[in-house]
């Protein structure tokens, strides 16, 4: 990947981290929308110091131009938004009966890795693999390394915890947003193939869990829920989405 284009995606991360749209940027830069779009794509060439210097006071970030401030930072609020979806996950979990063991790592046969959300469900004796994403760089990966958890971690919950699983769910978990919507639009055949089962089956698997299930699982997007509480003046945590 080029440099260009890990600058535009930090860029949008730091954005997205300050709750903005890209007109709220472009307005406080005085560019148009299209400057900071075409930034975010990593289409940098053409475009002036001047502009990438005004985008970066607009973000409140050091200047574009010195991107070597990027990795801590964009680290960081990367890490504050996985660990805030794996709390969302876990709540609304332990809310329908199931144990969650975040972050379980593994190493068996010289194939190692983490599960980000491993849980059990005692009364249906239900195992769930979660894939927690807040975005997918790799797809191809990704289902590569999904496929590995689904292999092995069964047989080592079994043979460390007896959890005899007669139920498994594999789960590719994200926040309800447009971008991930059109992903899996864009790979619909991959996807279907993959993990084929889709939020009203997840629901209803996560809920009562028979058989074994392969699915993708969308969680309101925290902004959007918290704009919906305060217009509604409620308080207290969110149910299933039921959205389909």
């Amino acid at each position: 990947m080029g440099d260009d284009v890990q600058i535009g995606r930090m860029v949008r991360d730091v954005r997205l981290a300050r709750n903005l749209r890209q007109q709220d940027v472009a307005a406080g830069a005085g560019v148009g929308r299209e400057t900071v779009s075409r930034l975010e794509r990593g289409l940098i060439d053409g475009m002036t110091v001047g502009n990438l210097r005004a985008v970066s006071r607009a973000l409140q970030m050091p200047a574009i131009v010195n991107v070597g401030w990027r990795s801590p930072e964009v680290e960081r609020l990367r890490d504050a938004r996985h660990a805030a979806l794996v709390e969302a996950v876990a709540r609304l979990l332990g809310e329908l009966g199931w144990q969650m063991v975040p972050e379980f790592t593994f190493s068996e046969f010289g194939e190692r890795g983490s599960v980000d959300g491993l849980a059990w469900h005692p009364v249906h004796r239900a195992l769930l693999i979660a894939e927690i994403k807040t975005r997918i760089w790799d797809l191809q990966d990704m289902l590569s390394t999904l496929d590995r958890k689904r292999r092995l971690v069964p047989a080592l919950m079994r043979r460390e915890h007896g959890w005899r699983a007669e139920s498994l769910g594999v789960v590719l978990t994200m926040r309800e947003k447009s971008t991930h919507r059109h992903l899996i639009e864009r790979h619909s055949a991959t996807f279907r193939g993959a993990l084929p089962d889709r939020q009203i089956e997840v629901r209803r698997w996560l809920e009562k869990p028979s058989g074994n299930l392969r699915g993708i699982w969308f969680l309101p997007d925290s902004r959007q829920t918290d704009l919906r509480k305060r217009g509604r003046g409620v308080t207290g945590s969110t149910r299933l989405e039921r959205g389909g």
